[in-house]
C-alpha cells in the first residue's frame, strides 16, 4: 500500500466514524499517526474535503463535468499554446504533461477542459458553462479558495494537488488526476451505453 492509499484509507475511517469533520484538525491527526511530510499533510486536508463531496460527484455524468488545469504547468520555455479568450489552447507539443490530462478527460467525454491563469477566469467559465461538477488541478492555497467558492454554489468540486507546485513549470499528478476523473457510479455508464445503443438503432431504421 503506497502513501496515497494509506492516507485515503485513514480519511475514509475518519469520515465513516460520523464525527464532525474539521479538515484541518483531522489532517493533523492523520499526519501524526502516519508521519507525513508537509506536502502529504496538504494532500490529506484536500482529500478530506474531496471525500465529503465524492458521493454526489459520482452521480454526475462525465459530460456534465469540466476540468480546470493550471497554466503554470506549461513549459515556460517550450510551450507553444495560444490564448483563446478562455485561457490557453494546448497544441500538444509534449513539452509538459498538460496534453496527457486533456486526452484522459476528452476520452471520458468531459464537457470542457480549460487551461486557466487563475481563479477569476474559473469563476467566469463556471458561470458561462454551468457544469454540475468541476475538477481542478492546483496548489494547496488555490484548492482552499476553490472549495470555499464552490460551497456557495450547486457545483460539486473535486481537487487534485499539483505534484510539483510553484509559479512556473509545475507538474500535474497524472495518475491521481486520472483516478479522480474516472470516479463515477457504474450505473451511469451502463445507462449512457443503453441510450447510445438506442440512438444507433433508431438511425439505422431511418
Amino acid at each position: 500500500m503506497d502513501i496515497y492509499e494509506r492516507v485515503r484509507t485513514a480519511v475514509g475511517r475518519v469520515v465513516d466514524s460520523g464525527a464532525h469533520l474539521n479538515a484541518a484538525k483531522a489532517s493533523e491527526t492523520i499526519a501524526k499517526k502516519l508521519g507525513l511530510s508537509e506536502s502529504m499533510v496538504q494532500y490529506t486536508h484536500v482529500e478530506l474535503r474531496n471525500v465529503v463531496y465524492e458521493p454526489e460527484y459520482k452521480q454526475v455524468p462525465f459530460n456534465k463535468r469540466v476540468l480546470f488545469l493550471p497554466h503554470c504547468a506549461r513549459h515556460s520555455k517550450k510551450c507553444i499554446a495560444t490564448s483563446n479568450g478562455e485561457g490557453f489552447e494546448c497544441k500538444g507539443c509534449g513539452a509538459c504533461n498538460i496534453n496527457d490530462a486533456i486526452k484522459i478527460a476528452k476520452k471520458l467525454g468531459y464537457k470542457k477542459v480549460f487551461i486557466v491563469p487563475g481563479g477569476s477566469m474559473v469563476k467566469k467559465l463556471l458561470v458561462k458553462y454551468r457544469p454540475k461538477a468541476s475538477v481542478g488541478v492546483c496548489c494547496f492555497d488555490e484548492a482552499q479558495l476553490a472549495f470555499d467558492m464552490l460551497k456557495r454554489t450547486s457545483i460539486i468540486p473535486q481537487v487534485v494537488l499539483l505534484l510539483r507546485d510553484g509559479c512556473k513549470d509545475t507538474m500535474i499528478n497524472i495518475p491521481l488526476l486520472e483516478e479522480k476523473l474516472n470516479l463515477i457510479n457504474p450505473k451511469l455508464i451502463k445507462n449512457t451505453k443503453k441510450k447510445t445503443t438506442r440512438k444507433t438503432k433508431k438511425k439505422k431504421k431511418l
